[in-house]
């Protein structure tokens, strides 16, 4: 079990290069309904991290983080490109 503070140091989305720290505090400064905050921490349209970004701003409205769950989702998210691209996907 990694701790909450790799966990807020993991990155949520490579095309924003933000970390789960980072996009709590976006979604929690914003009053944007999801898709448009998403945008301020992706910086783009695509669905790579929906899964853990959704959970995250979920949380984040409704003021309890599952770190645990977030890294899991991370972690899902890798396995699964690793699956589908071969094993060139950064860590």
């Amino acid at each position: 079990m990694q701790s909450q503070e790799e966990v807020s140091a993991m990155e949520i989305c490579e095309c924003g290069q933000k970390s789960v720290a980072d996009a709590i505090k976006i979604f929690q400064n914003s009053s944007l309904p999801y898709k448009k905050a998403k945008k301020l921490v992706t910086e783009c349209n695509k669905t790579c991290c929906r899964t853990a970004l959704m959970r995250v701003y979920d949380m984040s409205l409704y003021g309890r983080i599952d770190y645990e769950e977030i890294a899991f989702l991370i972690e899902q998210r890798k396995e699964r490109l690793k699956y589908l691209g071969g094993d060139d996907v950064a860590e």
